[in-house]
C-alpha cells in the first residue's frame, strides 16, 4: 500500500508543479483579453439560453404522421390463407367418438415459420368430444406446415385453423 502512494505522487507530482508553473507565467494584457471574451461568451449563452427557453415555451402541434389515400386497414380486410400441410395431423377415431362429435374443432397455432413445426395449440372452439380434440392437439405434434424460406429461425406466427371429419365416400 505504501508502495503506491509513492508511485503516485512521484508521478502526479511533475505535472502539478509544471500546471501551476505555467499559470504564473500570463501576462496581465493575456489575461485582460480573456476576461473581455469571456463577457462575450456570457452575452451570447444569455441569448442562447433566452432563445431556448422561448422555444420551449411555444406550443407544438400534435404530430400527425402522413397518410396514403390508398392503404386499407389491416383490421377492416379479412385475411384468408390457405394452410398447406407438409406432414397433415392423422388422427383415428373410434365409434363412440363419432357420435359425440357435433362440429369441427377450432385451434389456433402457433407455428415456426422456418421449420414449419407447430410450436404449440391453442383450442377455440370445441367439437363437442373431449377426447376428439386430445387427438387433434397430439396429431399436430409431428404434423408440419409448409416453411417459408429465408426467415429468422426465431420467427413465429399463429394462425387459426379447423379440424372436421370427413365421412368415408
Amino acid at each position: 500500500m505504501v508502495k503506491r502512494r509513492i508511485c503516485v505522487l512521484t508521478v502526479f507530482l511533475p505535472v502539478c508543479l509544471s500546471t501551476a508553473w505555467a499559470d504564473s507565467n500570463l501576462n496581465a494584457s493575456e489575461s485582460a483579453e480573456t476576461s473581455v471574451d469571456a463577457s462575450n461568451l456570457d452575452y451570447t449563452t444569455d441569448a442562447q439560453v433566452n432563445a431556448l427557453l422561448q422555444l420551449l415555451k411555444t406550443p407544438v402541434e400534435e404530430y400527425q404522421p402522413t397518410r396514403v389515400a390508398d392503404v386499407i386497414d389491416p383490421h377492416v380486410k379479412l385475411k384468408m390463407y390457405e394452410v398447406s400441410w407438409v406432414n397433415a395431423p392423422q388422427y383415428v377415431l373410434s365409434a363412440s367418438e363419432m357420435k359425440t362429435y357435433k362440429h369441427p374443432v377450432k385451434l389456433q397455432l402457433t407455428v415456426i415459420a422456418a421449420t414449419g413445426y407447430i410450436g404449440s395449440s391453442k383450442l377455440i372452439a370445441s367439437s363437442g368430444s373431449k377426447s376428439f380434440d386430445q387427438k387433434v392437439q397430439k396429431s399436430l405434434l409431428v404434423a408440419r406446415l409448409e416453411p417459408i424460406p429465408m426467415v429468422d429461425k426465431n420467427l413465429s406466427y399463429t394462425v387459426e385453423h379447423e379440424f372436421a371429419i370427413h365421412p368415408p365416400q
